[in-house]
């Protein structure tokens, strides 16, 4: 391919880009100098801010800043929240029996995350669970049914519903997409590889695919209609995860915007049982 020829290619491809992401809504365009193209790739992973990429999740999974939502969990979990004010994030690996991740690599066809390692192990279990820390929340305004729900399935029965308002200049609050039965990948995703690989013979990148990946559920989950809170664990960087014997986990301060960029207050607790916390908290009976 001689200069003029891939200068045509180029422009091409960046059209077919633009009119891709304008036939699924999404208003962003991006040039030729947003992407880097190489004989094999299409990317912008070392664009400054990914226009390409951020411009696909600010369409998918909008950043939540604000939001007042509901925490379902135990008595015990209750009450260790309210007394040491400490909110914990758990790591991924806590849910790697409910498919999480794997279900947008199959998805997706990220085969290099789904391949074993020497031992067996899908690669995903090492590179992508053990430095991701999670909690998972619900819309405050929720119907009946749904309600009842969320206490038989996450809150025991002795559980307890919390309410917290949650602030987040972390951009990874997000609510979770949730993929179709026959686990198809995001249409716009499809379409944007189908094209760059059909017409172009490239692979395409998505920036921060790693991370996505925890934002992303089958349909089975859908009724939960859940909101994730993510933070990215690194070495030297932020609070150090701590270990209940059993997971790892990161503890945020409520009342304040902790290093995570996440700001937790707990507003309520709901239950029926008497719970053995400081005063100060409004307590609201479950069937007042």
């Amino acid at each position: 391919m001689n200069s003029i020829e891939r200068i045509q290619m180029t422009q091409a491809l960046v059209a077919d880009i633009n009119s891709i992401l304008n036939r699924h809504g999404i208003k962003s365009a991006v040039s030729l100098q947003d992407l880097i193209i190489t004989d094999k790739v299409v990317s912008d992973l070392v664009i400054d801010d990914a226009p390409l990429s951020e411009a696909l999740i600010r369409h998918l999974w909008p950043s939540i800043r604000e939001d007042t939502v509901y925490h379902y969990t135990s008595k015990a979990a209750a009450e260790s929240i309210a007394t040491s004010k400490e909110f914990r994030f758990y790591c991924l690996t806590k849910r790697h029996t409910e498919n999480e991740v794997e279900a947008f690599c199959t998805a997706h066809g990220l085969k290099g995350y789904l391949e074993l390692d020497a031992s067996g192990v899908p690669k995903y279990k090492s590179l992508i669970l053990p430095n991701t820390f999670y909690a998972s929340f619900t819309s405050s305004n929720i119907k009946p049914a749904e309600e009842k729900y969320f206490w038989s399935t996450f809150a025991h029965s002795d559980g307890v519903r919390l309410k917290i308002k949650m602030r987040a200049s972390n951009p990874n609050y997000r609510s979770l997409v949730y993929g179709d039965a026959t686990a198809k990948p995001i249409p716009v995703l499809a379409e944007l590889d189908q094209k760059i690989l059909g017409t172009y013979q490239r692979h395409f990148i998505l920036k921060g695919i790693s991370r996505l990946c925890a934002f992303y559920l089958s349909s089975g989950y859908a009724k939960e209609n859940e909101r994730r809170a993510l933070y990215r664990s690194w070495p030297g960087y932020g609070p150090n995860p701590k270990s209940d014997g059993t997971h790892e986990y990161i503890e945020l301060p409520l009342g304040v915007m902790s290093e995570t960029g996440y700001h937790l207050d707990l507003l309520e607790l709901q239950s029926d049982e008497s719970l053995n916390i400081p005063s100060g908290y409004p307590v609201v009976k479950r069937n007042a």
